[in-house]
């Protein structure tokens, strides 16, 4: 994810487990964000767990991403494990940066690919 600037806050697990996390982390948004790479400026990651040892659905993570546009999108998951919270977060991010590159000038294809067109070769008829 060359060229974008990511910000952590982990606030959940143990100080050894937080760069696992963070690493997690850094795997998920490239993943996540691959396609939209040119457009983000910053992402700030926010990782806490909200119960403390308690059990129960208590990791959230969420996820600001400042545009290069000046938009700003944020989205956030929590679930029983870090992990988890973690990956919906990120999946969210890519949903949603890709919905609104559609809603504002973009329509979320790579240049040269065509919607609608259909070699005919390869139809067939079915009556």
């Amino acid at each position: 994810m060359e060229g974008i600037s990511i910000e952590f806050l982990i606030r959940a697990g143990q100080v050894d487990t937080a760069a696992a996390l963070r690493e997690y982390i850094e795997r998920r948004l490239s993943f996540a964000v691959r396609r939209f790479a040119h457009q983000v400026q910053h992402l700030t990651v926010r990782l806490v767990d909200v119960n403390g040892p308690r059990r129960g659905v208590d990791s959230r993570c969420s996820i600001t991403a400042n545009l290069v546009d000046g938009r700003r999108i944020f989205v956030e998951a929590s679930a029983a494990w870090p992990f988890a919270a973690i990956t919906q977060a990120a999946h969210r991010l890519g949903e949603s940066i890709r919905r609104e590159r559609g809603r504002h000038g973009g329509c979320g294809q790579s240049r040269g690919a065509t919607v609608g067109r259909h070699d005919s070769r390869h139809l067939e008829r079915v009556s």
